[in-house]
């Protein structure tokens, strides 16, 4: 049996890498648009869709009912004085339905470009989607979502009508069973959602258990922080401080939380399938700052994980990689020290002598082309070798990784001329 502590470090790690991108990307600006958004947006969005609806029910006035449960649970305190009710009481006609529909959609692309916006950022080193595209795909995802969310809904109210309704003719047991169903209802289909975002909005789609992890910790937070938020907060304070905008200042706090937590959750899904390489930056960092903070070097100086999926050991003499090779891999020093040769006027010359802590093999992969000298190992040596995906993902994620690259070609250029000029 694996030892909690040997999945708690690496989860920590990820939450400490995911929070560290959450705050470099300013993304608490990000959830605040988000809130902002549903504010405009999102309230005549649905009002739209459930005018719709209740156009077509009109015939039905149980459903009618139905609809109007489902307007007072989804605008809640923004339906001040039975607005939204005295709405429906009046027929939509055929041209504002559609002037209405294209304005409102529109209006509620704010939604969808806020998200669009922040998951850029996160992906930005992914590439991007283009611009048609990424349109086409947003108000595709925005109609569709809309949709869902009404239909969700309206079969929520139907599943809790049915479990009064069936309580007499079923019994106790299956009524309640009904009621639990309708209840996780609405928390299953923002669960999709979550998902659905993460996996197929980046321009570079995550992995479905990255994306299946991070979207069912997003919504678990949020409900644990609206149950908290629920009972910490009194209400009727807000109310008598406030008034009539009390209960839309509580909402705006949901949606905010909601966001942020969104928006972090992507981050770790972004993490979760990039984490070996964020990890090889941490540690390499460290490895050349001797003094870098205890809790940090604590956390992040074990290269366990990456020497059990990276770690070749070369004997002395041993080569690694020769002159014309067609190898990308770049390679890391953990443990001694690997001589790198070039044939020279008298035979084998040596070029430089690298030693821990130094990176050597990245110029076939950043030339994309074959090896341009040899490397041998001068001792017993430990070494990383990371594929050239992992050390892309390296170089685009960690803004000082080019940096230090283009520090240590430069100390091997005035190494190789003190050589020569010796």
């Amino acid at each position: 049996m694996v030892p909690v502590r040997a999945h708690a470090k690496p989860l920590l790690q990820r939450l400490v890498f995911a929070y560290e991108r959450y705050v470099e990307h300013e993304l608490a600006n990000h959830a605040a648009a988000g809130a902002y958004a549903f504010l405009l947006s999102a309230t005549p969005a649905v009002l739209l869709v459930l005018a719709i609806a209740s156009a077509l029910l009109s015939s039905m006035p149980r459903a009618m009912h139905q609809v109007q449960r489902i307007i007072d649970t989804v605008l809640g305190p923004l339906d001040a004085g039975g607005l939204a009710r005295s709405f429906f009481s009046r027929p939509l006609g055929g041209l504002a339905a559609v002037i209405g529909g294209l304005s409102l959609v529109w209006a509620a692309r704010l939604f969808v470009v806020t998200i669009q916006r922040g998951l850029r950022v996160i992906w930005a080193a992914s590439g991007r989607n283009p611009i048609v595209k990424e349109n086409v795909l947003g108000f595709g995802l925005e109609l569709a979502a809309l949709v869902a969310v009404v239909a969700a809904l309206v079969a929520i109210e139907a599943l809790r009508a049915l479990a009064q309704a069936s309580a007499p003719l079923l019994g106790i047991a299956i009524a309640r069973g009904l009621h639990a169903v309708a209840r996780l209802g609405p928390g299953v289909l923002l669960l999709a959602i979550v998902y659905g975002s993460f996996r197929y909005a980046p321009a570079q789609r995550p992995s479905r258990r990255a994306a299946a992890a991070a979207a069912l910790l997003c919504v678990l937070a949020f409900v644990a922080f609206s149950e908290a938020f629920r009972l910490l907060v009194a209400t009727a304070r807000y109310e008598l401080l406030y008034g009539v905008f009390a209960r839309l200042i509580i909402l705006l706090a949901n949606v905010y939380a909601f966001f942020s937590l969104y928006f972090y959750c992507a981050e770790l899904t972004y993490v979760s399938d990039h984490f070996d390489s964020l990890l090889f930056g941490r540690y390499q960092k460290l490895s050349l700052s001797p003094g870098a903070p205890r809790l940090e070097r604590a956390l992040f100086m074990d290269p366990g994980r990456l020497i059990r999926s990276y770690g070749r050991e070369f004997g002395a003499g041993e080569v690694v990689f020769s002159l014309g090779g067609d190898g990308r891999s770049s390679y890391f020093v953990h443990r001694g020290r690997i001589g790198i040769y070039h044939p020279g006027p008298l035979g084998e010359e040596l070029l430089a002598s690298l030693g821990p802590g130094e990176l050597f093999g990245e110029m076939a992969h950043i030339l994309e082309e074959k090896r341009t000298a040899t490397a041998r190992a001068e001792e017993d040596a430990l070494l990383l070798e990371l594929p050239p995906a992992v050390f892309e993902t390296y170089l685009r994620s960690d803004p000082l990784a080019t940096r230090r690259l283009a520090d240590m070609l430069a100390a091997r250029l005035r190494a190789a001329d003190a050589r020569i000029s010796g």
